[in-house]
């Protein structure tokens, strides 16, 4: 299910702001109201919201000041609702940053559609800057054994360290015990604390480090030994 949009309406006229918020209501949307900027403050302002309905003639704030300090200070989208209807108000309202400027009185359903589009463009910027960045490209090149970093620095790789990227590859990220690597590598001491496979763990760490200027794709974690944090794939 779809969560609902949400709006705070700051407007000084009760029956104004009731209106809104009941016809809101049918449209989906959950809309708050508050009759001052100084209500607005100390009541909603650390909600989450998706649009702020801004009136222009507050009775302590100019609602062009309070659309300046929301579009610097959030990511709501803003619209500002006034009898105002100069090109002057107009543009002063744009400048100040709101998204769109209605004149009153407001057509209800253009309102309605309005928000539902500022909230939906809204979590969709939220949604793209919360998903994580996609996994960096590496590839074991096995004609050469050569390790290819994402921007195309080549390491040579030892025999065991080719030994040991090759596993990684083709456990697709899940990670390998360290008695698992022990044995593959050929240690005699294939218990989970082996120095051996720390130092030769380290020693590649270190190689891609210095060739590459970035964090080498190794990942290790308590009980669970070894895996590629990126994406490795063999050629």
């Amino acid at each position: 299910m779809t969560e609902a949009r949400r709006v705070v309406i700051i407007e000084d006229d009760q029956d104004l702001r009731e209106s809104i918020i009941r016809f809101l209501s049918v449209s989906g949307v959950v809309a708050e109201g508050v009759g001052s900027v100084l209500e607005f403050y100390k009541e909603v302002v650390t909600r989450d919201f998706d649009v702020a309905v801004v009136d222009v003639n507050l009775p302590d704030q100019s609602g062009f000041t309070l659309a300046d300090y929301l579009r610097r200070k959030t990511d709501l989208g803003i619209i500002i609702i006034t009898a105002r209807d100069g090109m002057e108000d107009r543009v002063r309202g744009y400048g100040a940053g709101a998204d769109l400027y209605l004149v009153k009185p407001v057509n209800m359903p253009e309102l309605a559609a309005a928000i539902v589009n500022l909230a939906r463009r809204r979590r969709e910027r939220t949604a793209e800057v919360s998903a994580p960045p996609p996994a960096e490209q590496w590839t074991l090149e096995r004609t050469s054994w050569t390790l290819v970093s994402p921007l195309g620095v080549k390491i040579l790789l030892s025999g065991q360290e080719r030994t040991l990227v090759k596993c990684l590859a083709e456990a697709g990220g899940e990670p390998i015990a360290r008695a698992d690597l022990c044995t593959v590598l050929g240690y005699d001491e294939a218990g989970g604390d082996s120095r051996a496979l720390d130092a030769t763990v380290q020693r590649l760490r270190r190689k891609i480090e210095s060739a590459t200027g970035r964090p080498a794709p190794l990942e290790s974690g308590y009980r669970r030994g070894y895996s590629c944090s990126g994406l490795l794939r063999m050629t």
